[in-house]
C-alpha cells in the first residue's frame, strides 16, 4: 500500500472518528434555564430553545461535560460495500472516543479528542490485522485507526470546528448561529444532524446521525453532564486500502455509540488491546508533539500540489 493511500485512509477514518460519537443538542427557553433546579415540564417550558448559546451549552452536556474534564464514548460499527449488484458486509469495528474538555468562557468550550478503533471479523469477533477483500480477492492490512486532535475542536454558539479547518476553508465553516433539527418526546430528546466534513475528502462523503439524550438531564441547571447515545451512517468513496480502483460503488459505515462513565465501562479485551497498542490511550492529545492531525493533511496536500 502506498503512503498516499495510507494518508487518505487516515483522513477518512480520522474524520469518521471525530464525528461518530458527537451530536448537536439544545435546551429550553432562556428564562427557564436561568433558574436553578429542575426544568418544569409541559406548556411553554416544554419547548426546546432556539437561542444558539443555549443550544451550544446543551450540546456540550450531551457530548461531554460543561464543567470540563473527560468524556468517553463506546463505539462499534459494521462496514458495508455497496455496489450495483448488491450490498455486502465486510468487517466490524470496535472502538472508543475519549475527549478532554476545557471551558474557555461563558459560551465557549474546546475538547481534545482521541479516537482508537480496531477491526473485527463479523462471524467470530476475532481482531483483524489482515483481511481478504471478497470483492477482488486481494489481501490487505487493517491497521488500527488512531486519530488525535491536539488543536482541539471548538464548541461555540456560531458553530463547532477545528481551527485549522476553519482557517483553510472559511466558506465551509462560516460563523452561523446553531440551528438544531431536534425535538422532545417525553423525556427523550432526539436530534438529527449531518457533519460538515472538510472539503478534502474523495466524494461521495457524508455522515448523518441521530442522537438521543434525557431532556431533564440536559436542561437541569444543576447538572453538567447528560447520558446519551447515537446511531447513524457514513457514506465514503472506496477506501484506498481496499484497492477497488474505478469499480462502481462505495462504502457505508453503520455505527452506534454509547456515552459511558469510565474506561471500566469499555470491553476489557478492547482496553487491553488499546493499552498494548499505545501509551497515549490514557493521555490527552493537548500535549502531543508535532503538527496537528489536520495540519499534517494540509502539509501533504500542499507538497503534492507543488510536485504536480
Amino acid at each position: 500500500m502506498s503512503e498516499d493511500a495510507l494518508n487518505r485512509r487516515d483522513l477518512l477514518t480520522g474524520v469518521l472518528g471525530t464525528s461518530t460519537a458527537l451530536g448537536w443538542m439544545a435546551g429550553l427557553p432562556q428564562a427557564a434555564l436561568a433558574a436553578s433546579g429542575p426544568i418544569a415540564t409541559g406548556g411553554e417550558a416544554s419547548r426546546l430553545p432556539t437561542d444558539p448559546a443555549l443550544q451550544n451549552e446543551a450540546t456540550v452536556k450531551f457530548s461531554g461535560d460543561s464543567a470540563g474534564g473527560e468524556s468517553l464514548w463506546r463505539t462499534r460499527g459494521v462496514i458495508y460495500a455497496v455496489q450495483p449488484t448488491g450490498i455486502r458486509p465486510l468487517y466490524a469495528m470496535m472502538g472508543s472516543e475519549r475527549s478532554w474538555w476545557t471551558r474557555l468562557d461563558a459560551t465557549t468550550w474546546v475538547r481534545y479528542p482521541s479516537t482508537l478503533s480496531f477491526f473485527r471479523d463479523l462471524d467470530t469477533g476475532a481482531w483483524l490485522d489482515q483481511f481478504t477483500n471478497p470483492l477482488n480477492g486481494r489481501s490487505i492490512k487493517l491497521p488500527a485507526s488512531f486519530i488525535r486532535h491536539k488543536e482541539g475542536e471548538f464548541y461555540t454558539p456560531n458553530g463547532h470546528y477545528f481551527g485549522s479547518m476553519k482557517k483553510e476553508f472559511p466558506d465551509t465553516y462560516k460563523d452561523e448561529p446553531l440551528r438544531l433539527d431536534w425535538d422532545a418526546v417525553g423525556d427523550t430528546v432526539r436530534v438529527r444532524g449531518s457533519s460538515r466534513f472538510p472539503p478534502i475528502l474523495p466524494q461521495p462523503s457524508l455522515e448523518c446521525a441521530t442522537m438521543f439524550s434525557s431532556r431533564r438531564q440536559m436542561l437541569d441547571r444543576r447538572t453538567t453532564r447528560a447520558d446519551a447515545n447515537s446511531a447513524g451512517w457514513n457514506i465514503f468513496a472506496w477506501h484506498p486500502y481496499l484497492e477497488m480502483g474505478d469499480a462502481p460503488g462505495h462504502i457505508i459505515w453503520h455505527f452506534d455509540a454509547v456515552k459511558v462513565r469510565s474506561v471500566a465501562d469499555l470491553a476489557p479485551e478492547y482496553v487491553a488491546r488499546a493499552r498494548a497498542h499505545t501509551p497515549l490511550f490514557d493521555r490527552s492529545p493537548q500535549t502531543d508533539e508535532g503538527p496537528t492531525f489536520f495540519e499534517r493533511i494540509l502539509q501533504r496536500r500542499r507538497a503534492a500540489s507543488v510536485g504536480t
